[in-house]
């Protein structure tokens, strides 16, 4: 299976155009073809990028929940309510909204940010830089444990 990786970026023309990655179309294709939704990550000032298996799985964990419940409510608003259906046009580009573009602080550059299987992000390029300095600096490097260990 495919996954987003690496990081791009890319420029953001005055109509919020921007060019995905081939590599993230690529994957898209093969995962959904090309379908994906675009939700805003206020948490994190970022805008997410979710494929279709990633809010199939969303689906699936909603259903569990009892209909006409807070908690159903709350994360139908979050994934469903708050999330816009997309798909590159022939020249590979989306367009970003104003409200998610001004909620991530992108202006004429967006940075894509491969997030393995199911999705990926897409950020102000300072933003990111900062945010990754800030989580290097406050917890080191990353240290996977093994499986069963």
């Amino acid at each position: 299976m495919k996954r987003f990786t690496s990081t791009y970026e890319n420029k953001v023309d005055k109509k919020g155009r921007v060019s995905v990655p081939a590599s993230f179309r690529a994957v898209l294709d093969d995962q959904g073809n090309g379908i994906f939704y675009l939700k805003r990550n206020a948490d994190e000032g970022a805008i997410d990028g979710l494929t279709e298996a990633f809010m199939d799985d969303v689906q699936e964990r909603i259903d569990a929940l009892p209909v006409g419940s807070v908690e159903r409510d709350m994360a139908e608003d979050e994934y469903f309510a708050n999330s816009v259906e997309m798909r590159c046009d022939p020249d590979g580009r989306i367009i970003l909204s104003k409200a998610l573009m001004d909620m991530a602080g992108i202006t004429d550059a967006a940075l894509f940010v491969g997030k393995g299987r199911n999705r990926f992000q897409i950020w102000s390029p300072a933003t990111y830089k900062g945010r990754s300095e800030r989580r290097a600096a406050e917890h080191g490097p990353v240290v996977l444990a093994r499986p069963g260990s």
